[in-house]
């Protein structure tokens, strides 16, 4: 009982004396924000929110319950900064709160003050995302009457631009339009980069909601030089997101990947799990639009979306994601699961049932509707394609008139429901084929193929009512993996493959080797014959590295001249093997225009050692040292580590 009581004090003593520390540490710090600290405190959060949202968190929140003895403009200041951090990782209620007792708390300065102007748009803009747009169109009049009144020209055209944004959210574009063109007059006279970004941001948006894509893209690429200017990373992600998602609706899938690349670089600077899951549905979208569709990964990641949206708060993300998973598992093939989509976003539209989000319960549900007539089509059940599109036609014709919205758009909705209404003929045409020619269903393959051909053409139509919804959500994906010459796979594909078959070798006790391959002379090779020769060289060898690998290896350019093989569960002596077939097939190898015969090769083949090699660059270097040791040895050697 004496030695569990001592020990007990034992670790008892060094944790008061932590407590006790920390205690000190906290007061020593919150001493220097009491003191004339307050403003390098603030400038430093606002630092920080600029680059890296969740360390910003973590510096303003750990100071939270401490700001008590501050005067109450800077108890505002505070509160503000974290209501906005609060909004940019998604967390709307916690924001709305603090911005409630924020402003509570505003009512006892003796005259208003611009950072409650700011704690105004901040909440607004959290009650926005929740859903309640009205509330929030108050809590911007009310900020923008407090700006105005304080002659604060910026925080005045942030009130037009949040309200403008509003208006295209209910499909107002004549007044979003007058709102961001106000608001662009002032930031240019007081030449406000962060301003400017915001500004084009929004524009680059509302023209896209009336299909002017060009001039959306060039609106959002200006939006990103400023913020980049201004120094406001969160945002410029952001931005590139939208950039993505313009070349993505006008097929530029190759240049949307190539955004999406200089996001990914950077992924753990996001802490918003909305945005991120935006990137993955992009990347899946991307992936199997693409000229080289990769189904299987357009798949994958979408399930990686779905993870981020489990707890997203805005009210229209969980329904759009729905409806996006549906459309992409249609694209699939994978009709039971776009049917299980379609049920989740229609439990979701229950939501809307008599909230004032009219136009996204519309477009939601035309998507709904258009989503469900052509999956029960794919899957030939006629009969419910029928009914749903001819609720889709119902619905879309009930429709009232939008009096701001462009002529030409009037155009392409009457001609959409031309075409709508042609298609729910041809569905009932073929409902009643398949009801009465049921035992003739063989025979009629060639006719059914015709009908879908007609059907997909008139689905084209219809696209507008798919851009919409994919507008701002359809993102794209990761990095290319395959090299744009030898058409193997590339250095980060081969470093991503390499980690993980070493990550499970190491794991499992399993066997692994590699090597590496440098073509020797190639230098020679491009002065004597041209670059044109080149790359035909590497070409050969590329595809004769894949001839002699199995199921289970993966050759691909590590670059310039040199190519790595992975070869899983194998021998040092199989390695060997392989590398020497591959040296005897380069040196027997003819260029097509005998320009080139008998091409050298120097490999070094490594085995994986637990022991040795911790790492898979560790490895790597081995493979390499033993490749510049047959090169020592006279060229056109495979070398092996013993």
């Amino acid at each position: 009982m004496f030695r569990g009581y001592f020990n007990l004090s034992k670790l008892l003593l060094p944790l008061i004396l932590g407590v006790l520390l920390l205690i000190s540490c906290q007061s020593i710090a919150f001493q220097a924000i009491k003191n004339n600290t307050f403003d390098a405190f603030i400038k430093k959060a606002e630092l920080l929110k600029d680059t890296h949202t969740a360390d910003a968190f973590t510096f303003l929140y750990a100071q939270s319950n401490n700001i008590s003895s501050l005067t109450i403009e800077n108890q505002l200041i505070f509160n503000k900064l974290l209501a906005e951090l609060y909004v940019e990782q998604a967390q709307y209620q916690k924001s709305i709160n603090l911005a409630t007792d924020a402003l509570k708390l505003a009512r006892k300065l003796s005259s208003p003050s611009i950072t409650t102007s700011e704690l105004l748009y901040a909440r607004g803009f959290a009650i926005e995302s929740l859903g309640d747009y009205q509330a929030a169109r108050e809590d911007y009049l009310n900020g923008l009457e407090i700006a105005d009144s304080l002659n604060n020209k910026k925080i005045v055209a942030i009130g037009l631009v949040n309200i403008g944004a509003l208006n295209y959210l209910m499909e107002k574009f004549d007044r979003a339009l007058i709102m961001f063109n106000d608001a662009l007059a002032i930031a240019q006279k007081i030449n406000d980069d962060e301003l400017l970004g915001f500004i084009y941001g929004e524009m680059g948006i509302l023209y896209s909601l009336i299909n002017q894509e060009e001039k959306s893209l060039s609106y959002h690429k200006s939006a990103y030089e400023y913020y980049q200017k201004a120094g406001k990373i969160f945002y410029a992600f952001n931005t590139l997101r939208n950039i993505a998602s313009s070349h993505s609706v006008n097929e530029r899938y190759e240049e949307a990947i190539l955004v999406y690349e200089q996001i990914l670089e950077d992924i753990d600077k996001i802490s918003n799990n909305e945005l991120i899951s935006s990137i993955y549905a992009g990347m899946a979208w991307a992936h199997i639009k693409k000229e080289d569709s990769d189904p299987e990964a357009s798949y994958q990641y979408m399930l990686i979306a779905s993870q981020y949206i489990e707890q997203a708060e805005q009210v229209d993300i969980p329904i759009a994601h729905a409806l996006d998973k549906g459309y992409l598992f249609m694209e699939l093939g994978r009709y039971e699961e776009a049917l299980e989509s379609m049920h989740i976003a229609t439990e979701y539209l229950k939501k809307y049932e008599g909230s004032e989000q009219k136009v996204v319960s519309t477009i939601s549900r035309i998507n709904l509707l258009y989503l469900k007539a052509e999956t029960y089509f794919k899957i030939e059940n006629y009969q419910q394609a029928y009914l749903a599109q001819d609720e889709f036609l119902t619905f879309a014709l009930s429709l009232p008139e939008k009096s701001n919205f462009d002529g030409i758009e009037d155009l392409r909705m009457r001609y959409e429901s031309e075409q709508a209404d042609l298609q729910k003929k041809i569905l009932e045409q073929k409902e009643s084929v398949q009801s009465l020619l049921l035992s003739e269903a063989k025979s009629d393959a060639k006719d059914r193929k015709i009908f879908i051909f007609v059907f997909a053409l008139i689905a084209l139509v219809l696209a507008w009512i798919l851009i919409k919804i994919i507008n701002g959500q359809k993102k794209l994906l990761i990095a290319t993996r395959t090299d744009s010459l030898t058409n193997v796979a590339n250095r980060r594909r081969l470093m991503q493959l390499g980690n993980d078959v070493f990550k499970q070798a190491k794991e499992e006790a399993l066997l692994l080797s590699l090597f590496i391959v440098d073509v020797d002379d190639f230098k020679k090779v491009n002065d004597t014959y041209g670059h044109k020769v080149g790359d035909q060289t590497l070409k050969a060898i590329a595809s004769l590295g894949q001839e002699h690998m199995r199921d289970t290896d993966v050759f691909g350019r590590f670059g310039g001249e040199e190519f790595v093989a992975l070869l899983p569960n194998t021998t040092i002596e199989q390695a060997q093997e392989i590398a020497e077939r591959l040296r005897s097939s380069a040196e027997q190898y003819t260029c097509p225009n005998n320009q080139i015969n008998n091409i050298s090769l120097s490999i070094g083949v490594v085995h994986y050692n637990q022991t040795k090699h911790q790492t898979f660059e560790e490895l790597l270097k081995d493979a390499d040292l033993l490749m510049y040791q047959a090169k020592r040895q006279g060229k056109n050697k495979v070398c092996i580590n013993e």
